[in-house]
């Protein structure tokens, strides 16, 4: 997958206007203030939560995972679709919405105080 942000931003154009953000490696995909998906070397993972869980589920997604050195770190939260998803801008598209819904269900950030 390339990590070139005016490819990420093309791919998400079915979904609407996406702006990008530096993280680990690759970038955090926003939509409005929503981080929807996470573009990285190892692949695009979307937000899935348990009543999305069964449409990743269906099309091969699986979730997220990375390795340290006390072994195989799974984050629920996030699913890495399979690579022919990534090829199919109208999927991209129905699942940014599906990943869009999910950011707006979590409950709203606590401020951190300030030192």
């Amino acid at each position: 997958m390339s990590l070139d942000p005016d490819w990420i931003k093309d791919l998400f154009a079915g979904f609407g206007p996406v702006r990008l953000r530096r993280m680990f490696s690759g970038y955090g995909v926003f939509a409005s203030e929503d981080c929807i998906a996470l573009a990285l070397n190892s692949g695009l993972c979307l937000r899935v939560d348990a009543q999305t869980r069964a449409v990743f589920e269906e099309i091969g997604a699986a979730p997220f995972t990375y390795e340290k050195k006390t072994g195989t770190v799974t984050v629920g939260a996030w699913w890495r679709l399979p690579d022919e998803c990534v090829d199919d801008p109208d999927e991209i598209a129905r699942l940014a919405r599906l990943s869009l819904e999910v950011a707006r269900r979590l409950p709203p950030k606590k401020k951190r105080a300030k030192r």
